[in-house]
């Protein structure tokens, strides 16, 4: 470790705020010298949340893959027209709330591509729907990409948007489509998709009306370490204005059945020493965002589970019905059993703790 990353590192052990360059420079650390950073890390993740690791017991819900939208990152979506595309029949839905009624879910994770033919309205129908079946679900969906969709032959700003989504039976947000916040990367991956700035715009919305949300990043495509960086220090400034966001997750890119993946303009994924660093650099940047989950479905579950000895606190979900990161080539299982969660948890010393959406404790 050179002197430069020594200085940096002091300065995060002792709870100084790191700057763009400084976390960008530790995102370079090779060899050996990684583990002084993912030390660094577990030192401030003990001190925020202790021994405990959590996991909530969830259910994902894809209404459809149908997408208006042409991300190069995403295996999972279809044109109306394509042989594989679907939309859920009221049948489906029925089928898939059956299966979250037998068992101990409390969570729905409701992300779907952006049917041309879906609106504010379809989101309030299917979220009514989903509380009156079950009333007591935490329905965590709609993200600010669905909802500027839903919006966009509607006089009701985003604001207003989510106090309706909300009122519905809305009770948190998923920070995806956030991709990358840097406009030159998002130009060329997602063009198509929510600007940055919307994006922005739209999580502030829903934090002012009182829905807490997740934040995230997808990395390994196109960007640089700096860019990375540049978007934690978004999601870092709009915590500091708003204090919404629950969680930080990582999601390193799987380009295997993606159109950047199969143009080869992406042939590797992103490596386990970026993969390491990416959380703990985020657990040390990310100052003001208490929980930092390690997403087994994008890392597999043994990355995952040596990921908690560098900062994350959190597995993630049981993810029943998990669809999109298979649609990219991840080879993960689709769902893995909370006994499994905690073995993974309890091998590494730490105490396992079922959680909630929004982290409380069951």
């Amino acid at each position: 470790m050179n002197t430069e990353q020594k200085r940096i590192l002091t300065k995060a052990r002792e709870g100084s705020r790191l700057t763009v360059k400084e976390a960008t420079e530790l995102l370079t650390v090779q060899g050996v010298d990684i583990y002084p950073v993912l030390k660094a890390a577990e030192k401030h993740k003990q001190q925020v949340v202790n021994d405990k690791i959590t996991y909530v017991i969830n259910y994902n819900l894809n209404l459809t893959n149908v997408c208006v939208n042409d991300c190069k990152f995403c295996g999972f979506s279809r044109k109306i027209d394509h042989q594989s595309s679907y939309q859920l029949s009221e049948q489906e839905l029925d089928q898939h709330l059956a299966k979250v009624a037998e068992h101990d879910i409390t969570e729905i994770c409701l992300v779907s591509g952006l049917h041309p033919d879906f609106n504010i309205t379809t989101y309030l129908e299917i979220i009514e729907k989903i509380k009156r079946r079950l009333p007591e679900i935490h329905l965590h969906g709609i993200t600010p990409a669905e909802l500027n969709h839903g919006l966009r032959n509607s006089e009701l700003n985003f604001k207003e948007g989510y106090q309706c989504l909300k009122e519905a039976g809305l009770d948190s947000i998923p920070g995806t489509a956030a991709e990358i916040l840097v406009p030159e990367v998002r130009n060329k991956i997602c063009p198509d998709k929510i600007s940055a700035s919307k994006w922005t715009e739209a999580i502030k919305a829903a934090h002012k009306v009182g829905l807490k949300s997740t934040a995230t990043i997808l990395y390994g495509h196109l960007e640089t370490m700096e860019q990375r960086v540049k978007h934690l220090k978004i999601i870092r400034d709009i915590q500091d204005q708003t204090g919404g966001f629950t969680e930080f997750i990582p999601l390193s890119f799987v380009y295997q059945k993606t159109p950047l993946g199969q143009t080869e303009k992406v042939t590797q994924a992103a490596t386990g020493r970026e993969d390491l660093l990416m959380i703990a650099v985020s657990r040390l940047f990310l100052d003001n965002i208490p929980n930092l989950q390690a997403s087994w479905v994008k890392y597999g579950t043994k990355l995952a589970q040596l990921m908690l000895t560098a900062g994350a606190n959190d597995l993630g979900g049981t993810l029943f019905n998990e669809n999109i990161s298979k649609a990219a080539g991840k080879e993960t299982r689709g769902y893995l059993p909370p006994k499994r969660i905690v073995n993974l948890i309890s091998d590494m010393g730490y105490i396992p703790q079922q959680r909630t959406t929004l982290y409380e404790l069951v």
